[in-house]
């Protein structure tokens, strides 16, 4: 039996175009999953901050930040 080569043309396409649909998916979220919201970072910029504005000296009484 002979493939229809046209209709096999359509199939690949059509799986080409879902799987790049589905990558554009997966590099969505993995884009929003990676950014932390301002506030948070915002947040652990101003604990750096005072951790280093404490000094070498006071630093065993400061909390480390996480």
């Amino acid at each position: 039996m002979d493939m229809n080569e046209y209709l096999i043309e359509k199939m690949v396409g059509e799986r080409i175009a879902e799987m790049q649909a589905t990558a554009m998916r997966w590099q969505q979220l993995a884009r929003g999953a990676m950014r932390r919201p301002l506030r948070v970072r915002l947040g652990l910029a101003l604990i750096r901050l005072g951790h280093w504005a404490v000094g070498p000296a006071h630093r065993p009484l400061a909390p480390r930040p996480s």
